[in-house]
């Protein structure tokens, strides 16, 4: 029986018989995946403020602030069967602003961005338009997120800081409807937006008076708003919620990788109630760092989570095996470095990190590639030993 395997399907047979050599000559070992990290080069010194997105054919949309031309939107598109990065700005001379990006069910990308103003840019497939979304509103600022429904309606969260309000659009027969979700806490310096299955809202933001992480979604008719994580009670002073990265897991149940000014921490709402723990204990944020460091969690096709993490020590990626959390270190830092980076995951589970380069300042992509690395069960017994 083993003779004919071996000669009709000879690739099998080799692993096969690796695997059984393996379990007797290392037993307690496993295999265990792991992410082999390269860099690519996208732009030259002065990007911030970076998103990206992967779309279903695996081609990459980025969109970035260029601090040169006093404020330029610039897009990049590397088509998944090269590495080339195709570049463009879409608008120039309007200061400092973050970026979201998303895509609609053609693959054009739509892009917010926030100098001083909610603008909108979209790619028909033929031009590039650009909107003023709540014009008069105030003076817009920080971070913004964009999402688009299934019939290619955009929707945008954003931080009006005139009144310290969380705001939230969508685009309805070419008119934008605004809403706040909630007003005078200066909430939603940080905001992530998603959709659920019905299209409804659902946003984890930072809630900066009262040092809170708040989640909120809409039931059709009202805003319903909960607190994760407040310093209140809490030993750990200071703020929650930077860095703020929600999604919805295959039950609806929404998973939110955020920071206080110590950690990277993770909430998920499971039994009914929300939990809370520490991914990793970083160095203390300082000065103005909290509005920098970013998170990025994105699910891969077993549906684990990855983030995607930075903080002084440098760029790092963290991931869920079902069991544990693992990190990897991909770029150190370079003192105190920003990398304004952001995340995308394609087909296949590679990953995507833009980032600004803490040694020359240019605009680099790392690429994450899953591979399978042996772990002994005794190396799992020393990561086990180091939590307790």
């Amino acid at each position: 029986m083993f003779r004919n395997f071996w000669t009709a399907h000879p690739k099998g047979a080799e692993f096969l018989c690796f695997a059984f050599l393996f379990a007797v000559l290392c037993p307690g070992s496993a295999l265990a995946q792991s992410w082999r990290w390269a860099v690519e080069d996208v732009d030259t010194t002065g990007a911030e403020q970076t998103s990206i997105v992967a779309d279903k054919d695996g081609n990459l949309h980025l969109a970035y602030y260029m601090t040169e031309g006093f404020g330029e939107l610039r897009y990049a598109f590397r088509s998944a069967a090269n590495s080339r990065w195709y570049k463009m700005t879409l608008d120039k001379h309007v200061g400092e602003f973050s970026t979201g990006i998303g895509l609609d069910s053609n693959n054009n990308p739509g892009i917010c961005y926030t100098p001083r103003k909610m603008k909108y840019t979209h790619w028909d497939g033929l031009k590039w338009s650009i909107q003023e979304v709540d014009p008069g509103s105030g003076n817009i600022s920080y971070h913004c997120s964009i999402k688009f429904t299934r019939d290619d309606r955009p929707r945008l969260s954003w931080f009006l800081e005139t009144v310290y309000a969380l705001r939230f659009a969508g685009l309805e027969e070419g008119v934008w409807k605004v809403r706040s979700v909630e007003v005078g806490a200066q909430s939603g310096k940080w905001n992530s937006l998603v959709l659920d299955d019905k299209e409804l809202p659902h946003l984890a933001y930072s809630s900066w008076l009262k040092n809170e992480l708040k989640y909120a979604y809409f039931d059709g008719k009202d805003w319903v708003r909960t607190v994760i994580d407040t310093a209140e009670g809490n030993p750990v002073p200071g703020p929650r919620g930077m860095g703020a990265s929600l999604l919805l897991d295959g039950n609806g149940n929404p998973r939110i990788s955020y920071y206080d000014l110590n950690a990277l921490k993770y909430a998920r709402f499971q039994g009914g109630k929300w939990v809370t723990e520490v991914i990793e204990q970083l160095p203390t944020f300082v000065d103005w760092s909290w509005k920098n460091f970013q998170s990025t969690q994105l699910f891969d096709s077993n549906g684990n989570p990855h983030i995607s993490y930075e903080s002084y020590m440098g760029l790092k990626h963290a991931w869920w095996d079902g069991k544990q959390w693992h990190t990897q270190m991909i770029r150190p830092s370079s003192g105190n470095s920003f990398f304004e980076s952001f995340m995308t995951i394609d087909r296949n589970d590679n990953l995507y990190i833009s980032f600004k380069d803490p040694a020359d300042g240019s605009l680099k992509i790392a690429v994450g590639r899953p591979t399978q690395a042996v772990q002994t069960a005794k190396e799992r017994g020393k990561k086990d030993d180091s939590k307790n």
